[in-house]
């Protein structure tokens, strides 16, 4: 997939406190909403879909850049929409989750990825409009005659 750039204006992350410095007096407490959120797989699941659904220039940004950590960028990313939790903070109460956690939460965010991975080919194929990538195939021809 091609790289997709955009100013860190349009950004919806920037926007909702993602890159933010975050207070002494109330990192115990976005770390408790981190591990909340990663502990329970359904709010997990909820607030990493939400990322690819409600930060569409973020996620064009950040999502086709080769050298990005993508899974961890979903998971720092749910977590600012879960509670409003700065990157910085999430990778701190990362390491306070277990292993079962972690790879669980991973996984999510993997599944997550490859969703938007294949939302983005559609809509590519569908505005090139190449013929090679749009051929319909049939399961069987059958006889007319």
């Amino acid at each position: 997939m091609e790289r997709i750039y955009h100013n860190y204006l349009k950004w919806e992350d920037h926007k909702n406190g993602f890159y933010d410095y975050c207070k002494k007096s109330k990192r115990d407490y976005y770390i408790k909403k981190v591990i909340e959120m990663f502990n329970d797989s359904h709010l997990t699941n909820i607030y990493m879909q939400k990322v690819i659904d409600e930060w569409f220039y973020s996620c064009e940004h950040n999502l086709t850049n080769e050298s990005m950590n993508k899974i961890a960028y979903i998971g720092q990313s749910a977590c600012c929409i879960y509670a409003g939790v700065p990157c910085e903070v999430t990778m701190r109460a990362w390491k306070m989750l277990s292993n079962e956690v972690k790879h669980r939460s991973d996984n999510i965010a993997l599944k997550i990825i490859k969703k938007w991975e294949l939302k983005k080919k559609l809509e590519i194929i569908s505005q090139d409009g190449k013929k090679e990538d749009m051929k319909k195939g049939y399961q069987m021809k059958l006889p007319l005659n």
